[in-house]
């Protein structure tokens, strides 16, 4: 297993199939250069790429909510408190959706997919959400975490998790003590994010708390600090191991499992591949992730270099999360951006708003992206974004029932079609369809869904206009075909 995939076997649609999964699809062009560089150099480039400067947002420092936060606490009477609580909770939500759009926009526009979707993995994986954690700055930084270390080494990774202090607040470490540790993050540190249920007993949880404790955040500066008068150095026995240990040597004792690289790596190939790995499949992916040494780059090259891959089995086999729905039409077509309200709405009405996963196991993914409510907003904020978007047409709340602060959402202008369409396009109807299809659906047209957008052409007058190129465009991004990679 984990075979290379056959020089013969690197196509067109081979090289479309990385750029989606290891990103969030490109242009034709891009496909096209990517498949020139050959398989093993097509990889690098994705793997290695280096992401350019992105300026955090405005209000992105550890003080950033400090003076509501006095308002609050100083209040003299009841209103004063509320009116004062009010304007905080109303500046963390304005933050939120601003933290949303600042990453989609990320994505959107990074020259390094492979690192903001490999970001996207981790946030899944080390679930912590804004539904608990405050402030928002707690929130971007846990961000840049993972963006630094999501290529690096998982144990250090695992690590900086222990001690960041959005996760801190999120499994409540801040607050165990050697008088009472409390068990949250011991639990969901293996059961969640590195073994799976099953491989630890209760015993291996009680004895983990105590080593975490004394985990602490610095109010300064929103940092991690230990607090040692508060963490229990007394003897342990984890794992049947015995010693004083801290947290880091959990970790390590955890990480040093044969079941971590096997959880780990079947939890990668399922994000990027396809669902239920066979098992001689998880060994091989276990033993290439002992092998580097579970550092992360090395053995995410091998994985977008073997077979099993470019499988039958894997292509066209998972449905888009919505992130990947809306970041994968911004990368892909001449679409303006949205602002933050209706990213923060659309993504809430289609089941995956970033910074708000539904519980400590985050998203479920797969065919949970798919009811009749969220295909039914999918195909209706296809047609949006195509036309341009109209917060009340796709249903966004007015004010005061968002008790939203700053501008209120503003119409997007439609996709402009002279970007992707050339004057001799409009008079070629088949031409444009294969054209607009390789861009749509990233790979080379296939007959059965062509003849239902050549029928569609068929009876419009040439050459075709912007409004019937965007309908097409509407017809594409509404088909069941859409909404899988």
């Amino acid at each position: 297993m984990l075979s290379p995939l056959a020089p013969t076997r690197w196509d067109f649609d081979a090289a479309a199939h990385l750029i989606v999964r290891a990103g969030f699809g490109g242009q034709p062009a891009e496909i096209q250069k990517t498949q020139a560089l050959g398989l093993a150099r097509a990889v690098d480039s994705l793997v290695d790429a280096m992401p350019d400067h992105y300026p955090p947002p405005a209000w992105a420092n550890p003080h950033d909510q400090d003076e509501l936060r006095s308002q609050v606490q100083e209040a003299l009477t009841p209103e004063d408190k509320r009116l004062a609580q009010k304007l905080l909770n109303e500046q963390f939500n304005t933050e939120m959706r601003d933290l949303t759009r600042w990453w989609i926009a990320r994505m959107v526009s990074t020259p390094a997919p492979f690192l903001e979707k490999m970001t996207l993995f981790w946030h899944g994986h080390f679930a912590t959400s804004g539904q608990k954690v405050r402030p928002a700055y707690k929130m971007f930084a846990q961000n840049e975490t993972l963006r630094l270390i999501a290529l690096g080494n998982f144990r250090s990774l695992v690590k900086a998790i222990s001690r960041d202090p959005a996760m801190l607040v999120w499994l409540d470490l801040v607050q165990s003590k050697k008088e009472k540790p409390n068990e949250n993050f011991a639990r969901e540190v293996m059961e969640l994010f590195t073994l799976g249920e099953g491989h630890y007993t209760e015993s291996d949880i009680k004895e983990a708390a105590r080593a975490f404790t004394g985990y602490r955040i610095n109010g300064q500066d929103q940092t991690f600090r230990f607090a040692l008068q508060q963490f229990d150095p007394s003897l342990k026995t984890f794992m049947g191991n015995t010693g004083p240990w801290t947290g880091d040597q959990i970790i390590d004792f955890i990480v040093s499992q044969p079941q971590c690289a096997r959880f780990i790596g079947a939890k990668i190939w399922k994000f990027f591949a396809y669902d239920d790995p066979e098992p001689k499949l998880i060994d091989a992916l276990a033993g290439e992730l002992r092998n580097a040494h579970y550092e992360l780059r090395p053995f995410m090259k091998h994985l977008f270099a073997c077979e099993e891959f470019y499988s039958p089995r894997a292509r066209n086999s998972q449905i888009k999360s919505p992130v990947q729905l809306l970041v994968q039409a911004l990368r892909t077509l001449p679409i303006p951006m949205p602002d933050s309200s209706v990213f923060e709405f659309a993504l809430r009405q289609m089941g995956q708003v970033p910074f708000f996963p539904p519980n400590v196991k985050g998203w479920d993914g797969g065919k949970s992206w798919i009811n009749t409510a969220t295909l039914t907003f999918r195909y209706k904020f296809a047609h949006q974004l195509v036309k341009g978007i109209n917060p009340m047409e796709i249903g966004l709340p007015k004010p005061p029932a968002m008790e939203m602060t700053g501008p209120r959402p503003t119409m997007t202008p439609p996709l402009l079609v002279d970007q992707i369409v050339s004057p001799q396009d409009r008079q070629e109807p088949d031409k444009l369809i294969e054209k607009l299809f390789v861009r749509t659906f990233q790979c080379t047209p296939r007959m059965e869904l062509t003849s239902k957008f050549q029928d569609f052409v068929a009876t419009r007058k040439l050459p075709l206009d912007d409004d019937t190129i965007r309908e097409l465009l509407q017809l594409m991004m509404t088909t069941p075909n859409y909404q899988v990679i």
